[in-house]
């Protein structure tokens, strides 16, 4: 490790930090929370695995210095000791800390009400008490001690990083003009929910754990430790993500621990042989598959397995292979209805952030016909029952369903206009032989309109129009437009006369281009004064 540079865990750190303040300003969904809590627990259990491995590391040496008088060697073997025992020491001060970080924000344990703090006193904490200096101070100090003991036992080219790094002292960050003054505490913490807090705190124990095995690796080579013969395996696989989405791919590399340049292994999953890779030298299956749904807990994850195998030479190697599918989260949109048109062509997006450019779904629907739409995602749906369910599948997965209301129709409202296209003052009607014509339109109500524009086109085919005084009919007509010709009506118009106009045809041209009845009735009439 080369001094002033950072290694490919401090950029992830930077980069969660740049993705939690992200998340922070869009204001951090409960989704999102949940997600810190995986990683938390994801990492505290690959902590635990590591330790058991850093302590067996140790007995490696161990056991190779008890065959040895050389002086070296007894050497590497009184400095992997002091470097277990700083790192546990170190380890366990921060494990204190969570526990305060907890009780801080008014918790006794990782549940679903502390998962769900959004307050801050946590990272209040960390920033102004003392506790959060002890903490920065465990890193550097556990930093310079490592260094100091690596070297003196001839450890050569090697300088372990700052892990309480300040933003100017990362690549990802020092032109950042927003953190150019923040100091590390208030960088990792600032305005920071409790349970991203402790995954912060997480993580730099896990970066302890990785600076403890590269230091005890070095340490085995001087002591010789690692011509020791092989006797025990252990077969892992390195996922891209330890989470994946229903219908997008898993990605691993099976690989066995203590492997070296002479192992020519053979991989199989669920006993079908995989390819082999080499990666950096290291020989390893290669897996990629489709995830399936599964049976989701109420953090919205299924817990999947598969059997790998692998053989090297006459010894085989087994295990079962654990990964965790997460439920993805469809997005529906539909303007501004939150319930469907019956009959109509209506535009839905169903959108699956988390398959990002796997998502290539396809749709079924019971209650109505689902008809592709114009990009990826859309749909028209055209209900013909109260209740819509569509199906969303991709990949051959069941992403879930999404259930629809539908309401009616609603019923156009009849308008009398001039010839100039104004609306007829209904209250103060016409003036007897002023007006020579009218056009007579059914408009859809505006909200249908936005929602279903394709849907909400009418047309009267039919109507009658009566010139009426008082109880009796001076006039009748049937008009088979919109437009109403008037000019034989003019000289026979009395003040007091009233024009009235009964639709009794009108349709509605739905999305797919068919002429659809609407029903009138009295509440339809149109009654123009003539004064």
């Amino acid at each position: 490790m080369a001094g002033g540079k950072e290694t490919p865990r401090q950029k992830m750190i930077g980069m969660m930090y740049l993705v939690l303040t992200a998340l922070l300003a869009l204001q951090v969904g409960s989704a999102v929370l949940d997600k810190f809590a995986i990683i938390n627990t994801t990492m505290e259990k690959t902590n635990g695995e590591n330790i058991a491995k850093n302590t067996e590391t140790l007995k490696t040496i161990s056991d190779a210095a008890g065959k040895s008088d050389n002086p070296k060697i007894k050497g590497a073997k009184d400095a992997a000791e002091k470097v277990r025992t700083l790192t546990d020491k170190t380890y366990k001060n921060i494990e204190g800390l969570k526990e305060a970080m907890i009780k801080e924000s008014d918790g006794t344990e990782i549940n679903e009400k502390l998962i769900q703090n959004h307050g801050s006193k946590a990272a209040a904490m960390m920033i102004n008490k003392p506790i959060g200096k002890d903490y920065e101070k465990w890193l550097k100090d556990y930093v310079n001690e490592l260094n100091s003991i690596v070297a003196a036992a001839g450890v050569k080219d090697t300088k372990y990083d700052d892990i309480a790094k300040a933003p100017k002292d990362l690549d990802l960050f020092k032109d950042n003009k927003d953190h150019a003054n923040k100091d590390f505490l208030t960088f990792t913490f600032e305005n920071t929910p409790v349970i991203a807090g402790l995954a912060s705190v997480t993580e730099s124990q896990a970066q302890i754990l990785d600076y403890e095995k590269d230091a005890l690796a070095k340490l085995a080579a001087i002591a010789d430790a690692q011509n020791i013969k092989l006797d025990k395996f252990i077969l892992m696989a390195r996922p891209k993500s330890s989470i994946v989405a229903a219908g997008s791919k898993y990605e691993a590399d099976l690989f066995i621990t203590g492997s070296s340049s002479a192992m020519n292994p053979t991989f199989t999953k669920d006993g079908s042989n995989i390819p082999v890779v080499d990666v950096e030298g290291i020989k390893m299956g290669k897996i990629e598959f489709t995830a399936t749904a599964g049976a989701y807990d109420k953090d919205g994850n299924a817990k999947k397995s598969f059997k790998a195998a692998a053989k090297l030479g006459d010894k085989d190697i087994l295990g079962d292979i654990e990964y965790f599918v997460a439920k993805p989260v469809i997005k529906v949109t539909t303007g501004t209805a939150p319930t469907l048109y019956m009959g109509c062509g209506n535009s839905v997006n169903f959108e699956v952030p988390a398959l990002g450019t796997n998502y290539k779904p396809s749709f079924s629907a019971s209650g109505g016909k689902v008809v592709p739409g114009s990009k990826t995602g859309n749909v028209i749906i055209i209900p013909s029952q109260r209740k819509v369910n569509v199906t969303v599948t991709n990949a051959g997965a069941n992403l879930g369903v999404e259930a629809f209301d539908v309401k009616p129709v609603p019923r156009p409202r009849i308008i009398a206009k001039d010839n100039n296209g104004r609306d007829i003052d209904l209250k103060n009607g016409i003036k007897a032989g002023s007006i020579a014509g009218l056009r007579v339109n059914a408009e859809a109500e505006a909200n249908f309109k936005t929602e279903v524009p394709k849907d909400a086109n009418y047309r009267v085919r039919n109507m009658s129009v009566i010139l009426a005084r008082g109880t009796a009919r001076v006039q009748e007509m049937t008009v088979t437009s919109e437009s109403i010709d008037l000019a034989g009506w003019r000289s026979l118009m009395r003040p007091g006369d009233r024009i009235v106009i009964e639709p009794k045809n009108v349709v509605r041209m739905t999305y797919e281009g068919t002429p659809e009845p609407v029903t009138v009735s009295s509440a339809d009439l149109v009654q123009i004064p003539v004064n």
